[in-house]
């Protein structure tokens, strides 16, 4: 009306197919409900659709004295169908623009689709509600089945998850009421002797109830002969029949026995009963008692041997641990036999040579100083000459005493090098607490005043140390054997220069020099 279209078409999607839903002419406009196939015109081809729909987008098209509008209708990214229409030009500026028909585009997608679908749930209606009763039909008669089967499977996966086989019992036997609707269950075991044992049963008033308790030989009644042949899906159902709860009449209505299998073995049974609603047997609970008497054996089975096999882990793990705690104390004795040094007890020259390594290449990665003290006996062999070998090996003894606990930062290692010689290795430390620690040592024996006889002017009377010290930073001019020399040769200067003394050797860190004391 507001542009005086002369022809126009609606086209939309309807499964696979293009169809016409409305048309306008000379006669009005046309609505086809259902929409119908479409039909080639000269005035608006099939081709110039699809043209229009490939687009996307409003287009305006000037046609011998009319503007042609192509308004493709899209809705949620998808195109539902595509509005064609003709103006007269006298009605249409040519200021217009194509998108000035989005808004409209839009408008009518939304319109469309909400109709369409309307249409379509209308259409469909009367069939849904025919194929609604007959699936009513049929899930009424599968529900009840579908729900017991559902049970058993619940059932089976818990019995699954059950930390125990007293548990496992426990949930066989209540579980099973709730979701088979049993009013009493109960579940045997056989025994050697032809004897037989509760776990879990149900009281007269419903209750899951322990019944470990109860053992008895297995009882002479209509149930008790025939479990034992060896007939993996007996099921023993008696209607009219006194029900029991220990033994002792309780009521009457029907019971049932399963019996438990392990392969050809009868190795228990459930028994169940309506003792409290009274309720008839279905019959389909026959078929589920077996499935149900099945699923308890198989778990029963595995949890027996399960619980078989974790006692006999344990016992092996128990014995195991102990082989493994006797290895591991030998094997730790062994240990520090082999890196302590058996006369001092302070670490022996194996460990010492492993660590001066690794400490060594640890401060060369990290760029640190490392330190060495060698520590000699002085005159230690005139010593042994005046108070004899035992006495000598006391002397080391107390020596090694006092000096390895006076050097406790981390990383620092006292160790017996061989005879009368002893290092202390620094990692991390320099030259100033290198030379402390020394002088500390030194003090300590003084003050340990052991005696000993001297006959030359030159010795005291007391036995003292020797201390050669180096420190250095690792890098390539250097070595780990060139930095143990060092601290040897300044041992020999603290002797040279009259012993009971300590050399700290100053070095020059570049290996085209000679390192000088």
């Amino acid at each position: 009306m507001s542009f005086s279209v002369q022809d126009a078409t609606l086209v939309v999607v309807d499964g696979s197919e293009w169809k016409i839903l409305l048309t306008v002419d000379n006669a009005g406009i046309n609505y086809q409900s259902p929409p119908i196939e479409y039909q080639e015109t000269k005035i608006f081809p099939f081709d110039q659709v699809t043209q229009a729909v490939r687009l996307q987008v409003a287009t305006i098209r000037e046609l011998n004295n009319t503007y042609r509008l192509y308004l493709p209708l899209e809705r949620r990214s998808t195109i539902i169908g595509c509005f064609i229409a003709d103006f007269p030009q006298n009605r249409v500026s040519k200021q217009f623009k194509a998108k000035d028909f989005s808004f409209l585009g839009v408008l009518l997608a939304s319109e469309l689709s909400t109709s369409m679908t309307d249409a379509i749930i209308q259409d469909k209606h009367s069939s849904w509600r025919i194929a609604e009763r007959e699936l009513k039909i049929r899930q009424h008669e599968q529900h009840s089945l579908q729900k017991q089967l559902q049970a058993l499977h619940d059932i089976s996966f818990r019995l699954w998850r059950a930390d125990s086989l007293n548990s496992m019992l426990f949930t066989a036997v209540d579980e099973a009421k709730k979701q088979l609707n049993i009013d009493r269950m109960a579940i045997f075991l056989f025994k050697p002797g032809n004897r037989m044992q509760g776990t879990y049963g149900t009281d007269v008033h419903g209750n899951t109830v322990n019944e470990h308790y109860f053992e008895t030989e297995i009882p002479d009644l209509w149930f008790s002969v025939n479990p034992l042949q060896k007939n993996e899906e007996y099921l023993a159902i008696e209607e009219n029949t006194p029900l029991y709860h220990n033994l002792m009449v309780v009521g009457f209505g029907w019971s049932a026995y399963i019996t438990l299998w392990d392969e050809d073995t009868p190795i228990g049974w459930i028994a169940c009963d309506n003792l409290l609603s009274g309720m008839p047997l279905p019959t389909h609970l026959h078929q589920l008692l077996k499935q149900f008497a099945f699923i308890v054996s198989q778990h029963l089975v595995r949890r027996q041997a399960e619980e078989k096999l974790i006692q006999l882990n344990t016992e092996l793990e128990l014995r195991v641990a102990e082989r493994t705690q006797a290895l591991q104390q030998a094997n730790e004795k062994l240990e520090k036999v082999s890196r302590e040094d058996s006369l001092t007890q302070v670490a022996n020259r194996r460990q010492f040579d492993e660590r001066f390594f690794d400490e060594w290449r640890r401060a060369e990665r990290h760029s640190l100083p490392i330190s060495l003290l060698i520590i000699d006996v002085d005159h230690f062999k005139d010593y042994n000459d005046s108070f004899g070998h035992a006495a000598g090996d006391q002397c080391l003894k107390m020596i090694a005493a006092t000096l390895a606990p006076l050097e406790r930062r981390a990383g620092a290692l006292f160790a017996r090098y061989g005879g009368e010689e002893f290092v202390l290795l620094l990692p991390g430390q320099d030259q100033h607490a290198a030379q402390y620690a020394a002088e500390r040592a030194l003090e300590a024996i003084r003050e340990l005043a052991l005696p000993r006889r001297t006959q030359n002017s030159d010795t005291t009377d007391i036995v003292t140390i020797s201390i050669g010290g180096c420190t250095l930073t690792p890098s390539d001019n250097n070595s780990a054997d060139t930095f143990f020399k060092l601290a040897d040769n300044a041992l020999y200067e603290a002797k040279s220069c009259g012993r009971n003394q300590l050399f700290m050797n100053n070095y020059i860190n570049d290996f085209n020099h000679e390192l000088l004391p």
